[in-house]
């Protein structure tokens, strides 16, 4: 991150990636629960997030174009 001084630490939440789930969504979050890598969902909203293996947190939103 440019122009930070002090180290960087996860769960700082500066930024993050979100990907759109096109085709399934319910089976995209079928899968992640089943690889355990489901961090934090947010049902009233219907996104979830997912932890990659570094810790960063991307977050999974169904495409409701």
């Amino acid at each position: 991150m440019r122009g930070r001084k002090e180290a960087y630490k996860h769960g700082d939440n500066d930024l993050h990636l979100a990907f759109f789930v096109n085709d399934d969504y319910e089976a995209a979050h079928s899968k992640h629960k089943e690889m355990g890598c489901v961090c934090y969902e947010k049902k009233k909203m219907g996104i979830y997030f997912i932890e990659d293996p570094d810790g960063y947190w991307l977050e999974i939103i169904p495409d409701r174009r």
